[in-house]
């Protein structure tokens, strides 16, 4: 992931009312949601291809792995989260992964399994009941990963599925399906193996696609998500929760760049900034779709009532008033 420029306003005292702003705030709350901005562009020509990116983080060797669901699935390395290397990693025959390191030496690839016919009868159509389910693979090392034989769920219905273990040991699946009305659902786990699906639909959004949580520094939850793209192109979206269960969305898009689909996200946090992979799929083709990136910058707005910033230096909340090159501001 390249090493952008965060975003970062300082509001000048105008008034008895003052409007102070801070970027780089790692807690997610309708606040900070409502004022993030994400600096990106379009893939460069030799990014990987596909859709469906999971993107995970070893910070004990500082490397980047990147699983893509692509003709067949390929995972990638790198040292930067920019330039990636195809490695001959042997990967399931499935698609939409989930990551999630279970101990020092220990992790499971979540994902998608096409549901197969029986003999003499044809498999579910896609995207209906039935026509997709969760298996898992592990590994201790990243790089050779054994299928194990259990399926997890027997429908994960239709659209991108993410798998998210907590710091304190829960697990939370959030999936697509259209039954009974379509949107992002919740399943909950004590190990990640047995699941029980709730009946919410996250945000009551049934445009709502591709989900992608994550615990914040102070246990609140961020979610990067997609739209359906009908009649035009998907576009990111980004959600806040403070229990992983209740959602509150943004009300504006986080990013929809004119000509192309954006989708399938995946976000880590990486020295204090939450990075963002994608599919960008020029026109809104999955076919031609490539991985793209950028940093989320989320910031807050306080208003400190019936204090003047002076000369001398005030405090409000986490911002202080100071004199900067002449001006008085909140930072």
């Amino acid at each position: 992931m390249r090493a952008l420029p965060v975003l970062a306003v300082s509001l000048v005292i105008a008034a008895a009312t003052v409007l102070p702003a801070h970027a780089d705030v790692l807690t997610a709350s309708s606040a900070t949601i409502n004022g993030a901005q994400i600096v990106t562009s379009p893939p460069a020509a030799d990014a990987p291809p596909g859709v469906s990116p999971d993107v995970f983080y070893h910070a004990d060797t500082q490397t980047y792995y990147l699983v893509t669901t692509a003709n067949p699935p390929v995972q990638y390395t790198s040292k930067d989260g920019l330039t990636w290397t195809a490695t001959s990693v042997s990967l399931p025959p499935g698609f939409d992964w989930s990551i999630v390191q279970e101990g020092p030496s220990s992790y499971r690839l979540y994902y998608s399994e096409a549901v197969p016919g029986t003999p003499g009868q044809a498999p579910p159509p896609p995207c209906t009941p039935g026509s997709k389910r969760l298996r898992y693979a592990t590994s201790t090392d990243l790089q050779s990963w054994s299928v194990q034989p259990a399926v997890l769920l027997n429908d994960v219905g239709c659209g991108v599925p993410h798998v998210m273990k907590t710091r304190d040991g829960r697990y939370f699946l959030y999936f697509n399906k259209r039954d009974p009305v379509h949107g992002i659902y919740i399943g909950t786990s004590a190990d990640g193996l047995s699941w029980t699906v709730g009946t919410s639909m996250v945000a009551n959004d049934s445009n709502l696609v591709d989900p992608a949580p994550i615990e914040m520094p102070d246990g609140t939850f961020l979610m990067v998500g997609s739209t359906l793209g009908i009649g035009g192109f998907q576009e990111l979206q980004l959600l806040s929760s403070t229990d992983g269960l209740t959602w509150t969305k943004r009300k504006t898009d986080l990013y929809s760049p004119a000509g192309a689909s954006v989708l399938d996200p995946s976000i880590e946090i990486i020295d204090g900034k939450l990075r963002v992979w994608f599919g960008y799929a020029v026109g809104g083709s999955h076919a031609v779709s490539r991985i793209a990136n950028g940093i989320i910058s989320l910031s807050t707005a306080k208003v400190a009532k019936g204090k003047k910033c002076s000369p001398q230096g005030a405090l409000s909340g986490a911002f202080t008033c100071k004199k900067v090159k002449g001006k008085l501001v909140w930072g």
